[in-house]
């Protein structure tokens, strides 16, 4: 009785038909006078035109979806075959009523048809996209900078001729549009500059400014044609373009505009060109920018960058009549001028409230011995021992080095602030003692002891506080120390739950610390974290993910970037991915590198794939010192202190309204102000 073999049988013997096959077939080819027969590859089992036809008809099945997650797939798969027929079809989608109906869907197509940016269909289609075109100008998405952006990198990465071409027409329009197409630029380099630099539509600023920060020379004739023919802003801009690019002669023209100008942006074109070749008249030039109220606020910005003796009286002059805004940059610029009169005058300041904050940290940030030993009187003063003790521990913190008379000017006063600068100068000066001083210290000291959580050794002590502290302002305070992934480590995760759910400044280090510790029954509330409305919890939360020991976190994190409007957040996922190890994550770094709207993300991107890891150490030189007005009396200021990392630290002020944060890495920070808190049991301020 016949029997049907099964399928396995059924397929070994096809295999074995085919190699009985292809033999045969390669003999019948030996050209004649051949004795041995050329070896011949196999047939392939599947023909590649075959492959891509089928993977067109399935991806534009599944454009035709209503799942946003299967359109997506059908744009990936059809700009992996990259045939024209599957360009063709993402081209189409953009049509009115096509498969790209929503900005992600315009998103993931953009990024399907970057690696085919030299096709000159695709080339127009993201042109148009770059320039805005498809988007609702009526209701603006925020995805749309990211598409536009994508766009315009996918061109510059291309390098052809008419995409730059596009790029240079992008860099002459008004508006974010130039900004778009410099970024990309710069993000690529172009290997041609005509295209760029030939376009017959009037410069701009952008432009000039573009040719400058890409550094090459290639540049210099046109820069020139630009000094010589336009006017006003793209002149001035033009003119320190070429002196970035280290061309002398601009001196003489800066000379001139200083003398015969009346421009105000061509005077601080001139002077920020004598101060990039570090001329002798660039102090007498910032002089003038000074002494001018349409460019004092330019020459403020310019002082802070350099030292200047010669400008010392007129910024005492400008110091004494400045509004509060101005004085720290006039300080700060005073500071750096590192002459015994500026000094003098710095310390003069320490008495007048208005004034000593400022003072007191030019005094401290300063280098000289004379700056110090102005610290030095004001510690014996009563009138200014406060403000320069912190004045000392600034200077400790950024160069070491210690004014005598700090710790007999310590001992004095019993007040709560007084317990606040002996709690932060311990920190500081005696790290060793802070475990056994935490375990008593009351709330004055101890929300001077979590402003030094950046500093070596303190967060582990402040975590094993934090792990039993009931009073809710003192906990909020203590959670600084989970800046510290090891310090974390110590608190248990109900205490992390709890911070969480009172919604307060300390959510986003307790969402990180949470997600550090991902887990199955943990993974909801992961999850539903890193899809909150609050941009700083996405990204604390994606940088504990980077530290999860399940694999499919990875996935997590991979699922977050690719519609993440936020550069920050974005730029989170990427850190955390540098911290994984899976292969898999290649695919979000490869995308983040190439067509991320952010140069930090890119960057970071790029550093992933080269195999470095992100630091999770947050310490440096730099001091924090911001001053608040005390409303009412046991009341202190709180706030949520940004890092350039993207860290969000909640820290109290001292009861006199003064906060001081030591230990931070160099680089700007920003500041998320909340309500004015008690120092009771009254609530902890809500999130800002």
């Amino acid at each position: 009785m016949n029997t049907a073999a099964p399928p396995a049988t059924v397929a070994r013997a096809l295999l074995c038909s085919l190699c009985l096959l292809v033999p045969r077939l390669a003999a019948a080819q030996v050209p004649p006078g051949h004795l041995t027969p050329r070896r011949v590859p196999a047939p392939a089992l599947v023909d590649p035109t075959l492959r891509r036809r089928l993977g067109v008809e399935v991806a534009t099945q599944l454009l035709k979806s209503q799942n946003a997650d299967e359109r997506e797939r059908g744009f990936e798969r059809l700009g992996s075959v990259g045939s024209a027929q599957a360009l063709d079809q993402i081209l189409h989608a953009f049509d009115t009523g096509g498969a790209a109906r929503s900005a992600k869907d315009r998103l993931v197509a953009v990024r399907a048809l970057a690696p085919h940016a030299a096709v000159p269909a695709v080339r127009e289609l993201l042109v148009r996209v770059m320039v805005g075109v498809g988007s609702n100008p009526e209701r603006a998405e925020a995805i749309d900078g990211l598409i536009e952006s994508a766009a315009a990198l996918a061109l510059a990465g291309s390098g052809d001729d008419a995409a730059l071409t596009a790029l240079g027409k992008a860099l002459r329009q008004p508006g974010h549009i130039a900004e778009t197409a410099r970024e990309a630029l710069l993000a690529f380099p172009p290997r041609v500059l005509e295209p760029i630099t030939e376009g017959r539509s009037s410069p701009t600023r952008i432009l000039a400014n573009f040719l400058g920060d890409l550094g090459d020379p290639r540049a210099i004739p046109a820069l020139r044609e630009l000094v010589r023919t336009s006017e006003g802003a793209v002149r001035a801009e033009a003119a320190v373009s070429l002196a970035k690019l280290g061309v002398e002669e601009t001196l003489e023209l800066a000379r001139h505009w200083l003398e015969h100008e009346t421009n105000p942006e061509l005077r601080a074109a001139s002077v920020r060109i004598l101060l990039h070749f570090e001329a002798p008249d660039a102090a007498l030039g910032l002089k003038r920018l000074l002494t001018d109220p349409a460019t004092h606020a330019i020459a403020l910005d310019l002082a802070g960058d350099g030292s200047f003796p010669g400008l010392v009286p007129a910024l005492m002059a400008a110091a004494q009549s400045a509004e509060v805004s101005e004085q720290s940059a006039l300080f700060a610029a005073l500071g750096h001028a590192g002459n015994r009169e500026a000094f003098s005058f710095l310390g003069g300041a320490l008495s007048t409230h208005r004034s000593s904050s400022p003072a007191a940290l030019a005094l401290a940030l300063s280098a000289s011995s004379d700056a110090e030993h102005v610290i030095a009187t004001a510690l014996s003063a009563p009138s200014t021992r406060r403000v320069a003790i912190r004045a000392a521990l600034v200077r400790r913190s950024a160069h070491l080095s210690q004014p005598s008379g700090l710790e007999s000017a310590l001992r004095e006063g019993r007040e709560p602030t007084d317990r606040a600068l002996r709690a932060a100068a311990l920190s500081l000066l005696s790290p060793g003692k802070v475990p056994e001083f935490v375990n008593q210290a009351e709330t004055p000291e101890l929300l001077a002891l979590a402003r030094s959580a950046f500093l070596p050794g303190i967060a582990p002590a402040l975590a094993s506080r934090l792990a039993v502290e009931q009073n809710p302002v003192r906990r909020l305070a203590l959670a600084s120390c989970l800046v510290s992934f090891t310090a974390a480590e110590r608190v248990p995760t109900q205490v992390l739950l709890a911070l969480l759910d009172e919604q307060n400044l300390a959510a986003p280090l307790a969402a990180r610390a949470l997600a550090a510790r991902d887990s199955r029954a943990l993974r909801p509330k992961i999850a539903s974290l890193l899809s909150s409305d609050d941009a700083l919890l996405r990204a604390h939360t994606a940088l504990g993910l980077g530290l999860s020991a399940d694999g499919s976190a990875l996935g997590l994190l991979e699922r977050a970037y690719h519609f993440e409007t936020d550069a920050r957040v974005r730029l989170a996922i990427v850190n955390a991915l540098g911290l994984r190890h899976e292969p898999a994550r290649a695919r979000v770094l490869h995308l983040a590198r190439t067509l991320d709207a952010s140069a930090k993300v890119r960057e970071a991107s790029a550093l992933a794939l080269a195999g470095a890891r992100p630091s999770l150490a947050e310490t440096g030189p730099q001091t924090a010192w911001l001053d608040f007005d005390v409303l009412d009396h046991g009341t202190t200021a709180a706030t949520l202190l940004i890092t350039e990392s993207g860290l969000a630290v909640p820290f109290f002020a001292d009861p006199d309204g003064i906060l001081l944060v030591p230990g931070l890495a160099t680089g700007a920070f920003e500041l998320r102000l909340a309500a004015p808190t008690r120092t009771d049991d009254a609530p902890p301020p809500r999130q800002p």
